[in-house]
């Protein structure tokens, strides 16, 4: 690995040292060696070890850097260890960033045992070719690890964890695991051993339960969805939840969240499956409004709602249609991220009707992915409802004054713009102050044409 091999070899090229124009002073070598480190610490550790050639002042200035950035996917890992082992010397690591292919297995656990020893606190480890050779974490990284705080790992095995193993990660505040294999036995054992976490971020397979009700300190959850999970979290403040149509996410308790993320997107099999749609026979369409308005129920009480995605408004938009019950929402700030069609129209209308507290309302017009309007009509034809004009709600004409201003301001705009297929990508925001004077923002980003 020509990077490390620097260490050793003078001949390598040398960088280039920034000097005063005026006086030919080397001014970055006269800069203290803790302003040096915090400069390694923001670039792979690689380009660090580089300086060592420049000169005796720099030679061992990398490594008692206190944060390391290692690729060894690209790199042999045994010339990472074994400089690392030659030359490190800061007693502890504040951030520790590896990418490695699952493939070395037996370099992956000496990496490892070198940032527990060295009490990291920021551990980040991405796994590479993870479908092939799933990567299993070795006994001591469960018992071991006391002083992690932060801890995010990206396509790494967690499905077993021995019975006699108790997870001892007592300072780890901050958990990200995606891409993962984790077991709902796993996922217990690791929050029991982690009392101080606070923010949880899981994208995983096998997990089918989630109960947080013991995390007595945790606030955030940010979840994706790949099979069917039950979550119980009834401490948290903040969700991010993000599935497909394919996948169930039942919140059987979420009643102390104040702030929720959802994104509940079209799947491909969805696309392909036109007729089986619009069939009242399989139960499709019908089993998504009841998925989505069951999800929004639990979220009846946040004060700040996201709903991302126009498949979502366009499943609300069905429901409004067919008089499916509607909840009642005590939101104060709605944020609305889609594409702006006329199917989505009766969804977002009813969403702000029932939402008496909004104070402000962004609509972020966003490119995503959407059921073509032809197979909602379809659906709406086999219930036998009226298919024409169906998408504009009566009760919201231009002369209409039934409606509170803010939610006929933001009603109006979406009628003129859902008419054009050209528009401003950006976000534009509603407020309403305590005159209900209504103002309206808009930030534009680019121009974007759908189709």
């Amino acid at each position: 690995m020509a990077e490390i091999a620097a260490v050793e070899n003078p001949s390598h090229r040398k960088i280039k040292r920034a000097r005063n124009p005026i006086d030919g002073v080397d001014v970055i070598s006269s800069l203290p060696d803790a302003i040096l480190q915090h400069i390694f610490s923001l670039i792979p550790t690689k380009y660090a070890i580089r300086t060592s050639v420049l000169s005796k002042r720099w030679r061992h200035v990398w490594s008692e850097t206190p944060s390391l950035n290692l690729d060894c996917y690209r790199y042999d890992p045994d010339s990472v260890i074994e400089t690392l082992a030659r030359y490190y010397s800061s007693p502890k690591i504040t951030t520790f960033d590896l990418s490695i292919s699952t493939s070395k297995a037996n370099n992956i656990d000496r990496l490892i045992d070198f940032a527990v020893s060295r009490n990291t606190e920021k551990l980040s480890l991405e796994f590479r070719h993870s479908y092939a050779m799933a990567y299993r974490f070795p006994e001591v990284f469960f018992t071991s690890s006391s002083s992690l705080k932060q801890l995010c790992v990206e396509s790494g095995a967690f499905d077993t964890i021995p019975g006699h193993v108790t997870v001892s990660w007592t300072s780890l505040k901050t958990l990200s695991l995606r891409g993962c294999e984790l077991s709902d036995e796993a996922c217990d054992k690791i929050l029991s051993g982690s009392p101080l976490l606070e923010c949880l971020t899981l994208c995983c397979d096998k997990l089918e339960r989630l109960d947080l009700s013991k995390c007595l300190k945790l606030k955030r959850l940010d979840v994706e969805c790949w099979e069917n999970l039950e979550i119980v979290a009834p401490r948290i403040c903040f969700l991010r939840l993000t599935h497909s149509d394919e996948t169930r996410c039942e919140l059987v308790d979420v009643s102390s969240l104040t702030e929720a993320n959802v994104n509940i997107y079209c799947s491909r099999r969805l696309g392909f499956l036109y007729d089986d749609f619009g069939d009242p026979e399989t139960g499709l369409a019908d089993n998504l409004q009841v998925m989505i308005l069951e999800t929004l129920d639990k979220l009846q009480n946040v004060e700040k709602l996201t709903l991302c995605g126009a498949f979502c408004l366009q499943i609300l938009s069905l429901a409004v249609l067919c008089g499916v019950p509607f909840p009642t929402f005590k939101v104060e700030a709605l944020t609305i991220e889609t594409a702006i069609y006329q199917s989505i129209i009766p969804g977002v209308a009813k969403l702000l009707q029932n939402s008496p507290r909004l104070e402000k309302i962004i609509v972020a017009t966003v490119d995503c992915n959407i059921l073509e309007e032809s197979r909602l009509t379809n659906y709406l034809y086999w219930k036998g409802l009226e298919t024409r004009q169906c998408w504009k709600p009566k009760d919201l004409d231009d002369a209409s004054l039934s409606e509170p201003e803010l939610v006929t301001s933001v009603m109006n705009f979406l009628l003129k713009t859902s008419g054009k297929e050209w528009y401003k990508v950006g976000s534009y925001t509603f407020l309403q102050n305590k005159n209900s004077e209504i103002s309206f923002v808009t930030h534009l980003t680019q121009d974007y044409f759908f189709r």
